[in-house]
């Protein structure tokens, strides 16, 4: 189901129940209010007519002139401005009707005969049909016996309560009618540039084409999406430039110690070899396959994410460059001096961290003489790693840390120029800082500065 035709149907229901606990809630009130005065009326009357038989000091005679006991529309003062709108029966003590005023007679149920056996019950109120016409009753005692029934025509209140009702009806028609309209309109502008963005999307994933720049207008959330989309598309042209160029740069150097082994084995099959030759070439042989051995491993590293496969721990940072110190000296047999100023613990992948202090070390190794120390520094969340070396040009300098640059003075050396590159990739996904600056006395300085 779309996004907006839930978000119609939701929008509908919503408007629906509310609308119909308004017009019921509204109904049952007007409803009371109505009956409430239609009673109050009554009750008005019942002060009247009580007052005027108690004038009276009796029930009207049992037996009139002409013998029938009931009297129909006695003319007394009080009594005659009562029968304009209201219908007035009296009972005597067996129920009997003795006075009426009125079209119409009340009926008189059980409820209404309980009252008459009994002076001290309470007033009832309800309602009956009368000819087809409803009619609001009341029925009190009294005192020496009988009974007091009023009634009032309520026709025209059911007539106004009817109309409210069907207004009420068609006004929530209208109101869910209006409502679904601007539900379908909203939800419409909503899902508008979701759409355009969800085509983006199948366009990208069927062309590959990552240049693409959504430009979505509309509320705040839809340009955040629009704008979280873009710095996403941005993400995958970077990293896929970035592969791009780690493939052709891995071919080139790939290339150079391939064509090195192939020219050697081509020469060691030939028969006029001296035994020194072969060996000399079976060296140079050894020297390439490591050369590729350690190319293969740095491209496996950087092409790998670590973040994905290995989660992040707190380690002592002058507890693990000292680590790594000492096997560089067992490696090397060079001298590595450590100051630990004021190491402190950061969150790090422990294998990341140490592939780039030991490629640090490896590369003041490689550039620094060997009567010469490397003096590797420890500053609360800093290393330092110090060579004596030739240096680093100001030049050369911006590129050390790209992959496979290596600087024309140092070219001749063995490396394949991305040990640096993995050092920044960590430096990357640790949110840390990497640089280079020269050595006070001569040589370059390589550092990693970790986020407080």
């Amino acid at each position: 189901m779309k996004l907006r035709t839930r978000f119609l149907i939701a929008t509908s229901v919503i408007v629906f129940l509310t609308v119909g606990i308004l017009s019921v809630a509204i109904y049952a009130t007007v409803s009371k209010h109505l009956l409430s005065e239609i009673d109050n009326t009554l009750d008005s009357r019942i002060s009247a007519i009580t007052e005027s038989i108690r004038s009276r000091n009796n029930l009207p005679s049992t037996t009139s002139a002409s013998g029938n006991r009931r009297q129909r529309n006695p003319l007394e003062e009080a009594l005659l401005p009562i029968r304009f709108d209201t219908v007035t029966q009296v009972l005597d003590p067996q129920g009997t009707v003795v006075i009426a005023l009125g079209q119409v007679d009340l009926p008189i149920t059980n409820d209404v005969l309980a009252i008459v056996r009994n002076p001290f019950a309470q007033p009832i109120r309800f309602t009956v049909k009368i000819d087809g016409d409803p009619y609001r009753m009341l029925a009190v005692p009294l005192l020496r016996g009988g009974a007091l029934q009023l009634g009032k025509d309520i026709s025209d209140i059911e007539s106004a309560k009817e109309g409210i009702l069907l207004w009420l009806f068609v006004l929530g028609l209208l109101a869910i009618a209006a409502s679904g309209s601007a539900g379908w309109f909203i939800a419409r502008r909503t899902a508008r540039p979701i759409q355009k963005l969800a085509a983006a999307a199948e366009h990208i994933a069927a062309t590959r084409e990552l240049t693409t720049t959504l430009e979505i207008s509309g509320d705040a959330e839809i340009e955040q999406l629009a704008t979280s989309f873009n710095t996403m598309l941005g993400a995958l042209r970077l990293s896929r430039e970035q592969q791009q160029q780690l493939v052709q740069d891995a071919s080139h150097e790939l290339r150079t110690p391939l064509t090195s082994l192939r020219a050697n084995s081509e020469l060691l099959e030939r028969d006029d070899l001296d035994i020194e030759t072969k060996n000399s070439i079976l060296r140079d042989m050894r020297a390439e396959v490591d050369e590729l051995a350690a190319l293969t491993s740095e491209l496996s590293s950087l092409a790998s994410d670590q973040r994905l496969v290995e989660p992040l721990q707190m380690v002592d940072l002058g507890d693990a460059v000292e680590d790594v110190i000492d096997r560089a000296r067992r490696r090397s047999n060079r001298v590595i001096n450590l100051q630990r100023i004021s190491p402190a613990r950061i969150s790090v992948r422990a294998s990341q961290l140490d592939r780039a202090i030991s490629n640090l070390i490896d590369n003041a190794l490689k550039f620094c003489p060997t009567s010469q120390s490397v003096d590797i520094f420890v500053n609360n969340k800093r290393i330092d790693v110090c060579d004596h070396g030739q240096g680093i040009s100001d030049e050369d300098k911006p590129f050390v840390f790209d992959r496979f640059y290596r600087a024309i003075s140092t070219r001749a050396l063995p490396g394949s120029g991305l040990g640096l590159a993995i050092v920044k990739q960590f430096a990357d996904d640790h949110d840390a800082i990497v640089g280079v600056s020269d050595t006070p006395g001569g040589g370059a300085t390589m550092s990693i500065q970790f986020s407080e």
